[in-house]
């Protein structure tokens, strides 16, 4: 693991809207029990694609120890939610 930028969702801020889900192009983003989740750190790149798309502000960029980014990853993770 690594010190690296990750998505950070605020539980308390998010209404569980779904509007960064189709925003993170990893599939690193789903909506679990009526809120957003980040399912795993090695999906997330980091770069913050669905910060904008958040109407609630829930969502923010912390560095933090995490695995690191997979492409491999993603792509299995894109084929599985097709």
């Amino acid at each position: 693991m690594a010190i690296r930028e990750m998505v950070n969702i605020d539980e308390d801020k998010c209404d569980g809207c779904g509007l960064c889900v189709p925003s993170c192009a990893e599939g690193a983003i789903q909506i679990i029990d009526g809120k957003a989740r980040l399912v795993a750190d090695n999906l997330c790149d980091g770069l913050g694609a669905c910060l904008g798309d958040c109407p609630q502000g829930a969502i923010t960029i912390v560095k933090r120890d995490a695995d690191e980014f997979d492409e491999d990853a993603v792509a299995v993770r894109l084929k599985k939610i097709g």
